[in-house]
């Protein structure tokens, strides 16, 4: 890869996973378009992100979690924070800080007691199910 597009990719990670909300939540949103090249485009990127900062990721899909009033971006939220702590050869939890793990399952269960939308508390049982037995 060129020097210009690994400037541009880290460019775009560190305003995914920057401080300011929106970037990271237009990445959700696009992550659910039905074009099968912009997906994969983005799909590209959040796996980028997923390698170079695993902690402000896993926080900012518990972000999403929290404060979208957008039904499909927590759904979205809900089931790639579950991917991530899948036991496999990409979980993230064994790399996340003791912290970042802490900060997690309080969001997950103030979540499940707070979500309205029975597709979504279910999406998030399965996600507190999965980090409990990585425990």
């Amino acid at each position: 890869m060129d020097p210009e597009s690994t400037q541009l990719q880290q460019a775009l990670i560190a305003s995914f996973l920057g401080p300011d909300p929106e970037p990271f939540k237009t990445l959700i949103s696009h992550l659910m378009s039905s074009s099968n090249e912009r997906r994969s485009h983005l799909e590209l990127l959040f796996n980028l992100c997923k390698q170079s900062d695993p902690n402000s990721l896993s926080l900012k899909l518990a972000q999403i979690l929290q404060f979208s009033p957008r039904l499909e971006a927590r759904a979205t939220a809900a089931i790639l924070l579950r991917k991530q702590l899948t036991r496999d050869d990409s979980c993230l939890w064994p790399r996340l800080s003791a912290s970042t793990q802490s900060s997690l399952k309080s969001i997950l269960l103030r979540c499940i007691q707070r979500e309205d939308a029975k597709t979504i508390s279910k999406k998030l049982c399965d996600t507190v199910a999965i980090g409990y037995f990585l425990q």
